[in-house]
């Protein structure tokens, strides 16, 4: 990928240096610089060329910087500072993760020797934050696959609610999936049985639904969760068109994640703010990219609700 520019608008030289530092750590393709509104107005040509202006909105509108910029080449614009009272300034991590996002970095990569492309999302985050990236992740990468399939590998209680399309006339869920799982142990299961236990979701793609029983997932062998995966990613290689399968596990002992990581190509590992507090957790997740025989993984910081964060902090005191 070609280089990304970034400029700060922002006369705290301190907070600048720190977050371009993360930034080439996170995204080596940027060339990040900072400037002050002071050297702004003196050198009026600075953003011209420039692919993101971060700005503190205490130091420069976001009319004003849009009045030095071209109006065929406009920047993306972030606000160092948030949109909601009392206006704190946003974390580091989460202003890299939002260039990441903005640039679409975050994409999932389109295979080189396959149609399909396996993609395994690992949560350590609230649910909502997880289904927040996962349907974005999903829309973003309708652009790239043909065919999507999402296959959740958590307990019952942590998935997503099912969208109203996937209720029967009498309410009742339907439950392929606890069917299928058995079916994968027979010797003569054909991957074109696969289609048959999938359901379409609103958000573009198909899913296998929720279990009869919500520890059905968890509870059954590694090797039938490995079958799964293969059988549904040998059924979407005999589609022909660009395919995508997202494995998405939460709630799991990084045992069977560390299973899964060897079994599938792109790795991102959802996590949040702060969690170089957790010596224990950090070492489990190294564990984990080592594990992983692919050669891309990423790491997604969010912010846990801030009565959660409180409770933490009290807990640590």
């Amino acid at each position: 990928m070609s280089k990304l520019t970034v400029c700060i608008i922002d006369s705290d030289a301190a907070f600048s240096a720190l977050l371009i530092s993360r930034m080439h750590r996170h995204i080596p393709q940027v060339v990040a610089f900072q400037i002050s509104r002071h050297t702004l107005d003196r050198n009026r040509d600075l953003l011209l060329q420039n692919d993101f202006v971060l700005y503190n909105q205490n130091e420069i509108s976001k009319e004003e910087v849009l009045r030095h910029c071209l109006v065929d080449r406009l920047p993306t614009l972030i606000p160092l500072l948030s949109e909601r009272e009392p206006y704190p300034p946003k974390d580091v991590l989460m202003l890299v993760h939002e260039v990441e996002t903005r640039a679409g970095i975050g994409r999932v990569p389109f295979p080189v020797d396959s149609t399909v492309q396996t993609c395994l999302t690992l949560s350590f985050v609230p649910p909502k934050e997880r289904e927040k990236h996962v349907t974005r992740l999903i829309e973003n990468s309708r652009k790239d696959f043909s065919h999507i399939v999402r296959l959740d590998i958590m307990p019952g209680i942590l998935m997503p609610e099912d969208p109203p399309i996937f209720e029967n006339k009498n309410g009742s869920r339907t439950c392929g999936i606890t069917e299928l799982l058995t079916r994968l142990k027979y010797p003569h299961f054909s991957f074109s049985e696969i289609p048959s236990y999938l359901e379409p979701d609103p958000y573009g793609d198909l899913r296998f639904g929720k279990p009869m029983h919500s520890d059905d997932m968890i509870t059954c062998h590694s090797r039938t969760l490995l079958l799964l995966i293969s059988r549904t990613s040998r059924y979407l290689q005999s589609l022909q068109e660009p395919s995508l399968l997202i494995v998405v596990a939460d709630g799991l002992s990084f045992t069977r994640m560390r299973t899964l990581c060897r079994n599938t190509s792109h790795l991102e590992i959802l996590t949040p703010l702060f969690m170089e507090r957790d010596y224990m957790l950090c070492h489990e997740i190294d564990q984990l990219q080592q594990a992983h025989r692919g050669t891309t993984h990423l790491d997604y910081p969010f912010q846990f609700p801030h009565k959660k964060a409180k409770v933490q902090s009290l807990a640590h005191s």
